[in-house]
């Protein structure tokens, strides 16, 4: 009858030295408990033994007399000893047939020992995994970690990893990510009754991510006597993974937190291996995102394929917001000293932009382009409540984003094609330059079209200068009186649409008046107001008459 609480055999294969040794004969028996070991090559070693004592030896008493090797199996068998441990290779070379038959019938083990290690070595560890709890802990811990390690150089996926810890701890567990979904899960979870506490587990974990990333214990509403304890698992993300076990605070011995610790270290690294696999395909995806803005991809067919290849869609409006740390401030300048600090923050900022586009349930699709975070929203219609949720959305990033550095958005208006993401993606920049330009700092600026006016002060005042003289002549800088009411009415007349009648009410003259002073400039500038081009160049004169005289 087995004790639950004393070691077997089968547990010994965890320890140094044992963990290479091979079973010979007595499969069966190897659930034998063990209390004590004794180490003999005497003929009479039957004296010094006892119930659940194993013996460890190499064999050099047995050899020419294999009667005696098998009168002793016989004997220990009788005291019910836990079995043999021997150096085959020492003295025998192989365990003969005989024997091997007489200890299978027994179910009485006999393991070979390598001969590299001592058997005082392996009596030592034996005794002390035997005696003292806490290292057996630390080699089961040791066991559990060499297991993950092996299944994870053979390529075995998550599911297979958090299975097995499953099973190691003889409890359900799971795996979720940052944000709290759901990676992997034990088989435990596959039962209907246990579906419903998994998504239960995830809620309650959604409602405290911050505790639950740390490690922490929570209840579950729907039983009462069981816990759930969670245990970060740190990745290449700001934020750990977490894995997320049933009662661990009362695990079978010898399971302790110490084993769980190993195991996901062992994870850890599964996930590293997978995000890195991640970041080859957001290269890709950047690299297709570079081509389209630089437009060096020429057929509409191939736009919409490769779009759709990573989830933009045709016939949707599509608005682009771009996502940079500002460019100034103490922080920003000790940032450019340490360069992995800087490829610390730029993948911080690209995962809460991806988190907050999935809470967010937004349509949109994150790319990065040399110094900036791209995101492309599309919408099937966009209106102004589309407006409002994409302010909302902005806002929420900027403040789950503004830590040490500041952080500014540009927002293009709504473009209705793939292609023209291009313009959408300037307009973006264009919105962030702006910001910068009035020397502002953690903005959302939002790209407006350019008013005439702005677009002229960027042209250098003396071909303003030259432009308006040429367009004005004579009227360019009127001195007298008559030229002064001939600008006036210049003025009113075009904002009247040329209309002499409204153009007289306006400045309170006869309309013979009008017809006048109107015939008169055409005369002096040599066009007709009525001739869209001629009335254009006069109009822009008439402004920019306005900025020099700002500029004076």
């Amino acid at each position: 009858m087995r004790d639950k609480n004393m070691k077997t055999m089968n547990d010994l294969f965890i320890l140094e030295g044992m963990k290479e040794s091979v079973v010979l004969a007595g499969h069966r028996g190897l659930t034998r408990n063990v209390q004590f070991v004794n180490i003999s090559d005497t003929p009479d070693i039957i004296q010094f033994l006892d119930r659940n004592h194993l013996l460890l030896t190499t064999g050099y008493a047995f050899n020419d007399n294999i009667q005696l090797m098998c009168e002793l199996i016989k004997q220990m068998h009788e005291l019910n000893c836990s079995g043999m441990v021997i150096k085959i290779n020492r003295f025998l070379k192989e365990l003969p047939t005989e024997v091997k038959l007489l200890a299978d019938d027994l179910a009485f083990p006999i393991i070979d020992l390598p001969t590299k290690h001592t058997l005082g070595e392996v009596s030592r560890h034996i005794l002390n995994y035997l005696n003292d709890h806490e290292a057996e802990q630390l080699y089961y811990a040791l066991h559990v970690q060499k297991e993950f390690s092996d299944m994870m150089i053979k390529g075995y996926s998550l599911n297979a990893l958090i299975e097995q810890l499953g099973h190691f701890l003889t409890r359900p567990t799971l795996l979720l990510n940052h944000r709290g979904e759901k990676i992997a899960h034990s088989h435990d979870f596959r039962m209907d009754s246990m579906k419903i506490v998994e998504e239960e587990i995830i809620r309650k974990i959604k409602e405290d991510l911050v505790a639950a990333r740390e490690g922490s214990t929570f209840k579950i509403p729907s039983r009462e006597h069981q816990s759930i304890s969670t245990f970060p698992v740190q990745t290449k993300r700001q934020h750990p993974s977490m894995l997320v076990i049933f009662d661990s605070l009362t695990l079978p011995y010898p399971s302790s937190q110490m084993a769980i610790e190993q195991a996901g270290n062992v994870i850890s690294f599964t996930i590293i291996k997978e995000q890195a696999i991640e970041e080859n395909s957001r290269l890709l995806k950047n690299n297709f995102f570079d081509d389209l803005i630089e437009k060096r991809i020429h057929s509409d067919e191939e736009i919409l394929s490769r779009a759709n290849y990573y989830g933009l869609q045709e016939n949707m409006n599509n608005i682009c917001i771009v996502c940079t740390v500002d460019p100034k401030g103490q922080n920003y300048e000790a940032l450019q000293l340490y360069e992995r600090k800087v490829g610390e923050l730029f993948n911080n900022i690209y995962d809460t932009l991806e988190d907050e586009i999935i809470h967010g349930n937004m349509d949109g699709i994150l790319f990065t382009k040399e110094k900036y975070f791209v995101i492309i929203l599309q919408f099937p219609n966009f209106n102004e409540d589309d407006l409002n949720e994409v302010t909302e959305f902005i806002n929420v990033c900027q403040q789950n984003l503004q830590l040490d550095y500041s952080i500014s958005f540009g927002v293009s208006n709504a473009v209705h094609s793939l292609r023209d993401i291009p313009t959408a993606f300037y307009e973006a920049v264009e919105a962030i330059m702006s910001g910068y330009e009035m020397n502002k700092l953690g903005f959302i600026n939002f790209y407006k079209t350019k008013e005439l006016e702005e677009l002229l002060n960027v042209i250098p005042k003396k071909d303003l200068k030259a432009l308006y003289e040429n367009t004005l002549k004579s009227l360019a800088y009127p001195k007298t009186k008559e030229d002064q009411e001939l600008i006036k009415t210049i003025q009113v007349f075009l904002d009247s649409q040329c209309e002499i009648s409204e153009t007289s009410r306006r400045l309170f003259v006869h309309r013979n008046t009008v017809k006048y002073r109107i015939e008169k400039a055409e005369d002096l500038l040599n066009c007709s107001f009525r001739d869209p081009a001629d009335s254009l160049r006069i109009r822009v004169a008439l402004i920019i008459e306005q900025l020099l005289n700002e500029k004076e």
